[in-house]
């Protein structure tokens, strides 16, 4: 069978998977079963119709991004931290929270997921990589939290250490990408939501979807810049 139609097929079944696991997802998170006593919240949940489409979009970037034959053993690890996206995204929308029963196991869980990569690869010092970039990663968020104004929750510096492993696997650049992309993307979304007037300087803002969208855009974007503009 010709490769091409091979990849093609993959892809289709990939984005109808994510579509029905987004679905399923969807109608989890409505029932607002993740909210506790202290989050006082008394609004609808949020919409449910783009969750779908994101978990599809984002699970098409983590295929399209993991690299070689043998990296392909990582896809499950960045499978699951998009779905695990869309649920933070929605929660932290929703209550301003990101809940610990998510952020505390997602790190070992990730670090036992990407074992098969690195044994595949054989290239032990991405895993010993990411190690230390989720740990430096995990510093910066507490160190920022620490500082007047920082703004930072637990469940942010819980995330940093997973994001810092999964993007400090592939390498350091992409941790700086995705760190980069991830304030830059949560200071346009607090200039829009502060200039439409749904927020006032002294509003807590969600940090966590754009913590993790910060992932997705050092995915797609660090290799192809320094593939072109770097020439490498």
């Amino acid at each position: 069978m010709d490769s091409r139609l091979v990849t093609s097929l993959l892809v289709v079944a990939l984005v109808v998977g994510a579509v029905v696991v987004g679905r399923l997802t969807a109608r989890e998170l409505a029932t607002g079963g993740y909210r506790i006593r202290e989050d006082e919240a008394s609004h609808a949940t949020p919409p449910s119709w783009w969750v779908a489409p994101l978990l599809a979009a984002l699970a098409l970037v983590a295929a399209f991004s993991v690299g070689d034959t043998a990296a392909y053993a990582a896809l499950p690890a960045y499978l699951l931290f998009a779905w695990l996206t869309v649920c933070l995204v929605w929660i932290d929308i929703d209550v301003h929270r990101l809940p610990v029963g998510l952020t505390r196991p997602a790190l070992p869980a990730f670090a036992l997921l990407l074992l098969p990569p690195t044994i595949a690869t054989g290239e032990w010092g991405r895993l010993l990589t990411a190690v230390v970039c989720g740990a430096v990663l995990m510093a910066c968020y507490l160190v920022v939290a620490f500082l007047p104004g920082g703004g930072f929750g637990g469940g942010d510096i819980q995330l940093a250490p997973t994001i810092g492993l999964l993007l400090g696997w592939f390498s350091v650049g992409h941790v700086v990408v995705g760190t980069m992309a991830a304030f830059l993307l949560g200071g346009v979304g607090a200039a829009v939501l502060l200039v439409t007037g749904r927020a006032g300087r002294k509003t807590a803002m969600a940090f966590g979807p754009f913590m993790c969208a910060g992932l997705f855009v050092a995915l797609a974007v660090t290799e192809p810049f320094y593939d072109g503009f770097l020439g490498r």
